[in-house]
């Protein structure tokens, strides 16, 4: 708990900091977010690399009208929300995009991770793309990302119960997907 507190002081600070022009502040800001802007907006987009553009773009479109933000504690879901729409801009304007990361991923054997780690990665990789994207961004965030419930639920400007919710849903959803698929490869690794 004291870590949150600290936490929310020192982003607190930060915003501050960057509100009167502070660009090392923003850009600690920035490093924080930007991995979770790239996800909420590949929600919008389907795709990695128009996702990192819209991220790029809100973080650009924040940093201008930062000091214009009166509640400070509200930096996050602020932002989330500013990702949000300039994604959704961006999609209005590229419906069909073709996402190049994930074709890549499907399709390049890498050379560095273990056939069997490659199998089971792409197994879980499916199976939370077919998650509902309510679920999805939860998931991608607090499992990808390393993200408290917290810190999803005020990015993403929900109840901490509602992000919970979805990630005990998603994993309830997710373990008969799974089982069969990380039954055998536990058995493979178990063999000598």
């Amino acid at each position: 708990m004291q870590a949150v507190v600290w936490e929310e002081w020192e982003e607190a600070r930060l915003v501050a900091a960057a509100q009167v022009g502070d660009l090392k502040a923003f850009d600690r800001l920035a490093q924080r977010y930007r991995p979770a802007a790239v996800v909420v907006a590949s929600q919008v987009l389907g795709s990695r690399e128009a996702a990192e553009d819209a991220a790029q773009d809100a973080l650009l479109a924040a940093y201008k009208a930062l000091p214009q933000l009166e509640d400070r504690s509200r930096f996050a879901s602020w932002l989330g929300m500013i990702v949000r729409n300039r994604a959704r801009r961006i999609g209005r304007g590229s419906r069909e995009m073709l996402d190049l990361d994930r074709l890549i991923l499907a399709h390049a054997p890498s050379i560095v991770i273990p056939h069997e780690q490659r199998e089971l990665s792409n197994v879980v990789r499916c199976a939370v793309q077919e998650l509902p994207p309510d679920l999805r961004v939860v998931v991608q965030l607090y499992y990808l990302e390393d993200w408290s419930t917290d810190q999803v639920a005020r990015f993403l400007s929900l109840p901490l119960t509602t992000v919970k919710w979805r990630l005990h849903h998603a994993r309830r959803t997710l373990r008969p997907r799974l089982a069969e698929s990380l039954e055998g490869y536990y058995e493979l690794e178990r063999k000598p």
